[in-house]
């Protein structure tokens, strides 16, 4: 009559035995530094740019050592500049095989039209240090045990504008009716994430006290791309061009539904 009752509590016992031991056995690689992750040497991520979107593959390797497979697993990832986070995404769920290096290509997408002012001006016209803060989380054993690790890096960013130039043409202007029309000549370098893509360039042309002038272009983004902008200043305020002195020369431009603005000091010679 007494075996029931200790057969109960011995087998309690196995099955809290049986789970430590599954915990220990789970807890066992994050503690002894096996569970790893890490971006293979010399791969870069590939990157794609479409209507706003920038999405970037990024390869890593994460080495499992423990006993049980880690389900559930997602990848988080950061951009930021100077300590500051720019954006972020995150991937659908993945796993990661136990006792083996896992190769893993996550994909993260990031909607350039939602970073701040200042971080989309730095994308688009900075070549600059981008730094990201890649995180893993995941779960296994039942859920028992969760699973965290991460690294930083530093990446050189491209950016989608580069070497950027404005110079006054020849002559720098024509007057066109009682209007002058002030013509300057650019030249830009585009990524290949835009080429061929359509792009909207606007130029506005200011003093001290107000815009005195606009003009648009249009055109298909080619690796290089040069021509002249001009810019339409009307008959109220021509007369403030008689005597040389210096302006602002504004540039937006308008690529895949991602809009960035840059000033340029430009100084004007006055009308001969």
């Amino acid at each position: 009559m007494h075996w029931g009752p200790l057969a109960l509590r011995l087998s309690a016992v196995a099955v809290n035995l049986f789970v430590v031991a599954i915990l220990i056995l789970s807890l066992l690689p994050l503690a002894t530094g096996d569970l790893q992750v890490r971006a293979p040497e010399g791969e870069k991520a590939a990157t794609s740019f479409e209507d706003g979107v920038l999405t970037m593959s990024i390869p890593l390797e994460i080495f499992n050592g423990g006993y049980f497979d880690i389900d559930d697993v997602r990848v988080f990832i950061k951009l930021g500049q100077d300590g500051i986070v720019l954006t972020e995404a995150a991937t659908d769920v993945m796993s990661i095989q136990a006792g083996k290096l896992n190769r893993l290509d996550p994909a993260f997408s990031f909607d350039l039209s939602k970073i701040d002012k200042e971080g989309l001006e730095a994308m688009v016209f900075e070549r600059t240090q981008m730094e990201y803060d890649i995180g893993v989380e995941g779960s296994y054993t039942l859920g028992l045990v969760n699973a965290d690790i991460g690294f930083q890096r530093t990446m050189e960013w491209e950016p989608l504008i580069d070497d950027l130039a404005f110079a006054a043409n020849d002559p720098p202007y024509v007057i066109n009716g009682t209007s002058i029309d002030i013509l300057v000549r650019y030249s830009f370098d585009a990524s290949s994430l835009l080429r061929d893509r359509p792009v909207g360039m606007a130029f506005t042309l200011g003093n001290d006290t107000a815009m005195i002038g606009d003009g648009h272009i249009s055109m298909v983004l080619q690796d290089h791309n040069e021509g002249v902008a001009r810019i339409t200043v009307p008959q109220e305020a021509a007369a403030s061009l008689i005597g040389p002195q210096d302006l602002t020369l504004g540039i937006d431009i308008s690529v895949l539904g991602v809009e960035a603005h840059l000033d340029r000091d430009y100084h004007w010679e006055g009308v001969i």
